[in-house]
C-alpha cells in the first residue's frame, strides 16, 4: 500500500513539474517526467507496480489532455510493456549509460505511438514533428533520466519503500 500511494504522489508531482516546466522553460526545458517515472518504476520495483505507475500516469495526463481519454493511459502501459522488454535484454543496473538509453528507446516508442495514434484525427508532417518534438523529448528527457532516476532511488531507500 506504501508504494502505491508513493507511486501516486511521485506521479502527480512529476506531472506539476512538467507544467511548471513547460511554462516557464517551453519545449527545449521539459522532460518527460511521467515516462521516466514509469520507467523507474518498472525497472526498480518490477512491472507489477511499473503498469500501476502508467494507469495513474496516464489517467492525469488525459485528465488535462486534448487527446481522447484513454490516449496517453495506452501509450504508458505500453512503455510499461516496452521497458519490461528493454530490462531483459538491454538494461544494466547501476549504469548511467543504460539509464539513458532504456529513456531513449521508451520516448521513442511513445512518440511513434503517439504519432501513430494522431494519424488517425489530424495531418501529422513527420518531418516537423521529429525535429520540434521528438528531438527536445529526446533530449531533455536523457539528460534527466539519470539525475531523476538516482533521486527517486535516494527517495525510496530514504522512506525503505
Amino acid at each position: 500500500m506504501k508504494r502505491a500511494v508513493a507511486i501516486a504522489l511521485i506521479v502527480y508531482l512529476f506531472f506539476l513539474a512538467e507544467f511548471v516546466l513547460y511554462n516557464t522553460v517551453g519545449v527545449w526545458g521539459k522532460p518527460e517526467l511521467l515516462i521516466l517515472a514509469v520507467i523507474f518504476c518498472n525497472l526498480y520495483w518490477g512491472i507489477r507496480y511499473g503498469i500501476w505507475a502508467a494507469v495513474v500516469a496516464g489517467l492525469v495526463r488525459d485528465a488535462f489532455g486534448l487527446q481522447p481519454f484513454g490516449t496517453y493511459l495506452f501509450i504508458y502501459i505500453a512503455a510499461t510493456y516496452l521497458t519490461t522488454y528493454i530490462r531483459k535484454n538491454i538494461y544494466r543496473p547501476g549504469s548511467r549509460f543504460s539509464r539513458a538509453m532504456a529513456a531513449f528507446f521508451v520516448v521513442t516508442g511513445c512518440f511513434v505511438l503517439e504519432t501513430v495514434l494522431r494519424l488517425r484525427q489530424h495531418e501529422v508532417r513527420l518531418p516537423e514533428a521529429v525535429f520540434f518534438i521528438l528531438i527536445p523529448q529526446l533530449v531533455t528527457t536523457m539528460v534527466a533520466a539519470t539525475f531523476v532516476f538516482q533521486g527517486l532511488r535516494n527517495v525510496v531507500v530514504k522512506f525503505k519503500l
